[in-house]
């Protein structure tokens, strides 16, 4: 049987003749009552509010296990994003040395084709030089018959009569 303030109150006792004062026992059992009231209110206060302190504490649950989700996804997009920032780096650091690779080779056969390139002007400049030696040793020998052919012919000139004329000087010359 459920107690209420309603039936504290209303509750009755058989009568002796030596029993307890009628009023006496109404006025406790109205204060009973009354306390009995205040808590029952209390414990529906208390329950209301345990059922709202309930209700927030399944929002909050709820909030967390949103957020331990989220910031799972978050380390799982961070992890993600990071490894394949380090692929990314790995791609671009070949790739640079590739093109490093590429430019040391095509200047490697520069500096060959250069090297190539002065050897044969060199090769071309020893060429000119034994030339022209061979042409001024040709042009000093040719001054040197000239010059010792002359002399001759002055000296003959001279022994003769030492006058020849400008004609016979220039066809001599020519031939």
């Amino acid at each position: 049987m459920k107690i209420t303030p309603l039936s504290i109150k209303r509750q009755e006792f058989k009568r002796n003749i030596r029993g307890y004062d009628p009023d006496e026992v109404n006025t406790f059992l109205g204060i009973i009552a009354d306390e009995f009231d205040q808590l029952q209110k209390q414990n529906e206060d208390l329950s209301a509010k345990l059922t709202q302190l309930q209700k927030k504490l399944q929002d909050y649950q709820q909030i967390e296990k949103s957020l331990q989700q989220t910031l799972l996804a978050a380390q799982e997009t961070s992890s993600r994003a990071m490894e394949a920032s380090k692929r990314q780096a790995v791609l671009l650091i070949k790739e640079a040395e590739l093109k490093a690779k590429q430019i040391i080779e095509k200047a490697q056969d520069e500096a060959k084709s250069i090297q190539n390139s002065v050897l044969e002007l060199e090769e071309r400049k020893r060429t000119l030089i034994s030339r022209l030696r061979a042409i001024i040793n040709a042009h000093i020998q040719l001054l040197n018959i000239l010059t010792e052919n002359n002399q001759k012919q002055k000296e003959s000139t001279e022994n003769k009569n030492k006058s020849i004329d400008v004609e016979s000087i220039i066809n001599r010359i020519v031939e």
